[in-house]
């Protein structure tokens, strides 16, 4: 992909700025979702959770049952993280 076709591509999605604040407020939502992984954790053991800026949008059995009902939302991928509540997390050993 050659400069030109990059400066569009980032002018197509708003300019760099846009770009930015959208990375930034992605990473408040991952900051949180962190924070609040315990009580995640414990309220929806073994399942599927998605927040947004709102907060939790969509809890399920499966990803793709979460991707759904975040989709029936309305919400973008791109402004939502989604994280297994795993209750036997696997030992990684560093």
């Amino acid at each position: 992909m050659d400069e030109h076709a990059v400066k569009r591509m980032i002018s197509e999605l708003g300019g760099a700025k846009a770009l930015m604040k959208e990375m930034d407020e992605y990473q408040e939502i991952v900051l949180r979702m962190r924070e609040e992984r315990p009580h995640l954790g414990a309220s929806y053991p073994d399942k599927w959770v998605a927040m947004g800026r709102a907060g939790i949008l969509a809890v399920g059995e499966s990803m793709d049952e979460v991707l759904g009902q975040v989709e029936a939302r309305g919400v973008r991928g791109a402004d939502v993280v989604i994280e297994f509540m795993d209750t036997d997390p696997p030992i990684l050993i560093v």
